[in-house]
């Protein structure tokens, strides 16, 4: 059983180096020993460089250029429901552990090969470890390189764990490659807080290092490490260890303040600061936020933007997988385009009013009704929903194509038409239009347009950026009872998104300031894959995700010079919530079948996460 259980992926050796791999530009093959692979300066870079593999790509390249973590929280619904994919088995509620493990979780390559995070970060895992282990007595260029590989190794098991942790819950702390003796019987799953500890303390490590730099200057380091990454991890793993799905029962808020006020503070210390300034006012309409998600410029010993951490490589060219804009308004490419994630009108509902600063909506009770088709209007918010855009923080803007929204196509302005009948009207099925009423403006180039004979990169995934450190730091703040700080922070983001520091937000009721980081992380952090893990850190392991349950859309209907406006709900039968995946278990996906099976076969312990 033993000799069995260590061919599992979890502990997989990985003694092949057959990776052309863009970290050190290094590409040996065969089959070696690692005692002749660490004794040789060329193997020991090469087997350096393999652990930068599988770094995942996110936003589009889940499977069939959808963004799951986006369509599967509510502030967004897919297109393809009607296809038989991922998202629909999930938002059906037809899922089964197979399903994440060859289908959802397929963001390792162009070619979505079987497998996912679990599979190849566990592979991953075992490599760094392997890495650590020998790096002392390793054939280095140089002590000076050494240093610095080893912290970055640091900082990418602290990454891949990380990872696990949000997907998966608690997994074994492995810090060095099991031997061929290891009893595997003796394996536990750790506490979340554990697992956190240990990714903390990777971090950490990583920072004491004097060669790793804060930010990257030069191009051919692009997927290196950095002590932006390592504060942004850390930042990370101590607010979701505090978090009340996470925590045990014990109370971390303070351990998680104090860890996240000092990432801030030793960030914006070291060079990094948010986006405030438009650059091309008349392009992006003056808005800082729009532009700042365009750009793809954060390396270098000056760069335009300096709020970037840490972003993909991976390039977007306009396509019609997310907006048919690209193209010609209202008509997409190919014939037979698909279009996949467009936003929902609870993240619309989520822009407070620009000239009060007020929600539009009872952040404690935001609808009346269970479907969300009868909003609990703020009175004192100055909205009118007649007129539901008019007025509304400057970041709707620069997020949500919505009806009337102002583009270009190539050099030329036109504005997009969502209601029935329009440009880009909205569609009741099918994926070549909206179904929600609205499509994504986050991260467009503001002209790109094949059409219009304009083609170029859209701007790229950020995994970690300043602002959400903001962010990080003013939760664990208010949480932790320091609601006059944590309100600050927030208060910096929105005076980025325009607002008037007249507005400010203020209270000393900490329910209400806990509504409000809360509401500002849904509205700060749209599309960028936070949402979905917000609200599973912060519901209880035994409630279902209730504001997940229905999602909707606005159906326009233009009469005359003026338009009406109806709520609608998206992908429902006879009832049925639009998601399933609001229900308990999809706090966390599911271990592979085969892995849980070996686990518990082997320790005689329950490993598959509940309810699948």
């Amino acid at each position: 059983m033993k000799k069995r259980f260590i061919y599992i992926c979890m502990f997989a050796s990985l003694l092949t180096f057959s990776s052309c791999n863009e970290a050190l530009d290094v590409a040996p093959d065969g089959r070696l020993s690692l005692d002749e692979v660490f004794q040789d300066p060329d193997l020991t870079k090469a087997y350096f460089s393999t652990c930068f593999d599988y770094l995942p790509k996110k936003s589009l390249r889940y499977h069939f250029w959808s963004n799951y973590p986006v369509a599967l929280s509510d502030e967004a619904w897919d297109c393809t429901d009607g296809s038989g994919g991922g998202f629909a088995h999930a938002a059906s509620g037809n899922c089964t552990t197979t399903d994440f493990y060859l289908d959802v979780r397929r963001d390792m390559g162009d070619t979505y090969s079987e497998g996912g995070y679990w599979q190849l970060y566990w592979g991953q895992i075992r490599t760094i470890n392997t890495f650590l282990q020998r790096a002392a007595t390793a054939a280095i260029p140089s002590e000076t390189d050494r240093d610095r590989w080893v912290a970055e190794a640091h900082v990418l098991r602290a990454y891949f764990y990380m990872e696990l942790l949000k997907w998966y819950g608690p997994v074994p702390i492995e810090k060095e490659p099991y031997g061929l003796d290891y009893d595997f019987s003796t394996l536990s799953r750790p506490s979340f807080e554990d697992c956190a500890r240990f990714i903390v303390d990777d971090c950490e490590t990583a920072l004491k290092s004097a060669n790793l730099p804060w930010r990257l200057t030069t191009l051919n380091e692009k997927i290196r490490m950095t002590k932006g990454i390592a504060m942004a991890i850390r930042s990370e793993a101590s607010l979701f260890a505090a978090s009340t799905y996470n925590n045990g029962g014990k109370d971390l808020w303070e351990w998680a303040y104090t860890i996240n006020k000092d990432c801030l503070e030793q960030l914006k210390a070291n060079g990094y600061e948010l986006y405030t300034k438009c650059s091309d006012t008349e392009k992006y309409y003056n808005n800082a936020y729009m532009e700042y998600f365009t750009l793809n410029n954060y390396i270098g010993t000056d760069p335009s933007d300096k709020e970037t951490i840490w972003q993909s490589t991976e390039g977007y060219w306009p396509d019609p997988y997310t907006n048919p804009l690209y193209d010609v308004i209202g008509a997409p490419v190919l014939g037979n385009a698909q279009l996949t994630i467009v936003p929902s009108q609870e993240l619309v509902d989520a822009y407070d009013m620009l000239a009060t600063g007020k929600p539009i909506l009872n952040l404690s009770k935001p609808y009346n009704d269970e479907k969300h088709l009868s909003p609990n209007y703020n009175p004192n918010s100055g909205y009118d929903p007649a007129n539901p855009y008019n007025g509304r923080d400057l970041r709707l803007q620069a997020t949500v194509f919505y009806n009337n929204s102002p583009v270009l196509l190539g050099k030329e302005p036109a504005v997009v038409e969502t209601y029935v009948g329009g440009n880009s009207e909205i569609r009741t099925s099918g994926n070549t239009n909206t179904r929600t009423g609205y499509y994504w403006r986050k991260r467009m180039v503001n002209g790109n347009c094949k059409a219009a004979g304009v083609a170029g990169y859209d701007g790229r995934f950020r995994f970690y950026r300043l602002g959400k450190i903001y962010l990080n730091a003013a939760e664990a703040a208010i949480e932790s009872g320091h609601l006059t700080e944590g309100l600050g922070w927030i208060n910096e983001i929105r005076h980025r998104a325009g607002f008037d520091p007249s507005v400010d937000l203020s209270t000393n009721d900490k329910n209400e300031a806990r509504l409000l980081v809360r509401h500002e992380r849904q509205v700060e952090l749209a599309c960028e894959e936070d949402r979905y893990f917000d609200i599973r850190r912060w519901t209880p392991a035994n409630e279902n995700m209730e504001n997940e349950k229905f999602t909707t859309g606005m159906k326009i209907t233009k009469n005359g010079n003026s338009f009406s406006y109806e709520r609608i709900i998206l992908g429902t039968d006879g009832g049925k919530p639009s998601k399933m995946s609001y229900e308990k278990k999809w706090h966390v996906y599911p271990i592979p079948a085969s892995e849980a099976a070996v686990l518990e076969g082997t320790t005689g312990q329950t490993w598959q996460n509940a309810g699948w």
